[in-house]
């Protein structure tokens, strides 16, 4: 009597146990039949534990698996988990056609003898761990593709530029047709899509430069930032308008370009059956990442912009205080000199009168080039051609006249043959550009040093060389010398707005001809006037 009680608590105790125990429990004897369950085992196997007693182990977890205490410890011989352990995962079908994915650890029972009398199979539900790996795959593979997009974003640094190529690959990335729709002030700016020939594609480049409906998807999510979802789109959708949605859209979603507190657009990703946008995850995050990459380039070209302006601004402050500066000393010759005319009146004599005269009217000619260099200025930053009347022009004559501008200042080696042919040429436009030309060689070239001026014929040219000893210009300002406001380095001390050679360059080709600049560090510069013989043939005739 007191063998049975002690048997009687010691199966309660393990009764107590088992149903203790969160995992399905399954207990057999040494021929795999089942002499135990918990309810937790009911749960999972879908029998209550009553049903299960008695059944064999194969009808459980099927063929393959080890049944008896024997084939559990041959399975087990040289694996970590252990003697007489063996564990292996498998999947069940429950009474309701379920499919469940199980882990099941089974391990021998010994007596206190040592005897094996059973085995245990301890079964636990995986459906909820492989839910998390499938979830932590897809992200690993939404992380994927947004590196990727980060990455074709980046080879451009405005993604404006690469804009179909996104939506192409957007396209393969989430198995649907998608379209970039980018919007400026609640009007639609531009459209990419892909594919190109489709219903909604022809319907969204029809709605570039008109303004969103107020009521529409499309107008929802730019102005309210409202994304929308629709595993099957509505009959009559106000999509991207009120018209309703364009043919061959079953499944769609509309999510908001956004980035730095802005919304630049939206982006559309839909397939013609219902229920074909599956992955909202991977949009919304693509949405995210293209929409910062836009907001950024608008903001960087906001920036550009505002920069920009101040140095215009800056330019034109520069511009003006360099005109000034270069109108000064003209302008106090020829106020001194009507000063001296109106002191001495008739104390002067004829050749004093003269001398006034004459540097009255050089400073008159260096004002009028001034002017005429800003004004062509003007009209180079306006886009606007320079005026220029062409003649067949005696070089020679120039040439002489530049040479009396002079006025002395420096003594000028003229080399121009007595032969030397006419040029096609503006004449007063030549007198221009050479008059800065010798400007800039008293500027740059040492007090007293000759300035040579030589001349010579080409089958088709003339070219006209104005030469200085000064310091030279460096190689490495000598390609950009013709740029505006470009002034070489070490010539801040010298007066100048930094536009004359560039004006000159441009008054030279209005007119066919070229201006080209020669210098080494040291033995000073050489700027040639190339210039047209004859008329351009028109018509191509001869």
């Amino acid at each position: 009597m007191s063998s049975r009680t002690e048997g009687e608590e010691a199966s309660a105790l393990l009764d107590m146990v088992l149903e203790g125990m969160p995992t399905a429990v399954l207990l057999a004897d040494t021929r795999g039949r089942i002499t135990r369950a918990n309810e937790a085992a009911g749960r999972l196997y879908g029998r209550t534990p009553a049903e299960l007693i008695g059944l064999g182990v194969e009808s459980i977890f099927g063929s393959g698996v080890p049944v008896t205490p024997w084939q559990v410890l041959d399975r087990a011989r040289g694996r970590p988990d252990g003697e007489g352990a063996y564990s292996f995962e498998t999947g069940l079908v429950g009474t309701d056609g379920r499919f469940v994915p199980v882990s099941v650890t089974c391990a021998l029972l010994r007596g206190d003898d040592g005897r094996v009398f059973g085995a245990q199979y301890a079964a636990r539900d995986l459906t909820e761990t492989h839910k998390l790996i499938q979830r932590l795959e897809q992200a690993e593979a939404r992380w994927r593709v947004i590196a990727q997009l980060g990455d074709l974003l980046g080879r451009q640094l405005d993604p404006h530029e690469s804009l179909d190529e996104t939506c192409r690959w957007l396209s393969r990335s989430t198995h649907a047709s998608v379209a970039l729709i980018l919007t400026a002030d609640g009007v639609v700016e531009r459209v990419a899509a892909c594919p190109t020939s489709s219903a909604v594609a022809s319907a969204l480049a029809a709605m570039e430069g008109r303004p969103l409906e107020g009521n529409s998807a499309l107008a929802r999510a730019v102005n309210l930032g409202e994304a929308l979802h629709a595993p099957t789109l509505p009959e009559g959708c106000p999509l991207l308008d009120e018209d309703g949605p364009p043919p061959g859209i079953g499944s769609a979603a509309l999510v908001p370009l956004a980035g730095r507190n802005q919304v630049v657009g939206a982006m559309l990703v839909h397939t013609e059956e219902p229920g074909g946008i599956r992955q909202r995850a991977l949009i919304e995050q693509a949405a995210e990442r293209l929409g910062l990459a836009l907001a950024n380039s608008r903001l960087r070209a906001a920036v550009t912009l505002f920069e920009a302006g101040q140095e215009a601004a800056r330019t034109r402050e520069d511009l003006m205080a360099g005109v000034s500066h270069d109108m000064q000393t003209p302008l106090a010759v020829l106020l001194g000199s009507l000063k001296a005319l109106e002191d001495g009146g008739d104390r002067l004599s004829t050749k004093e009168r003269s001398h006034l005269y004459e540097r009255m009217a050089r400073r008159g000619l260096e004002l009028r080039r001034l002017v005429q260099q800003f004004l062509d200025y003007s009209r180079l930053g306006s886009g606007r051609p320079i005026p220029v009347r062409q003649a067949m022009t005696d070089i020679r004559f120039t040439v002489a006249r530049v040479e009396v501008d002079m006025g002395g200042r420096r003594p000028v080696e003229v080399d121009v043959p007595v032969d030397l042919p006419p040029a096609y040429v503006d004449a007063d436009r030549l007198d221009q550009v050479l008059a800065n030309l010798m400007s800039n060689a008293v500027k740059f070239s040492p007090p007293g040093s000759p300035i040579s001026v030589v001349a010579r014929a080409t089958p088709t040219t003339v070219e006209v060389d104005v030469v200085d000893r000064g310091r030279g210009i460096s190689p490495e300002d000598l390609p950009t010398v013709f740029d505006k406001f470009r002034r070489g380095s070490g010539t801040e001390a010298v007066a100048g707005t930094g536009l004359g050679l560039y004006v000159s360059r441009a008054v030279l080709e209005a007119q066919g001809g070229r201006l080209e600049a020669f210098s080494r560090l040291g033995e000073g510069s050489r700027f040639r006037i190339t210039l047209p013989r004859h008329p351009p043939a028109v018509g191509g005739g001869t």
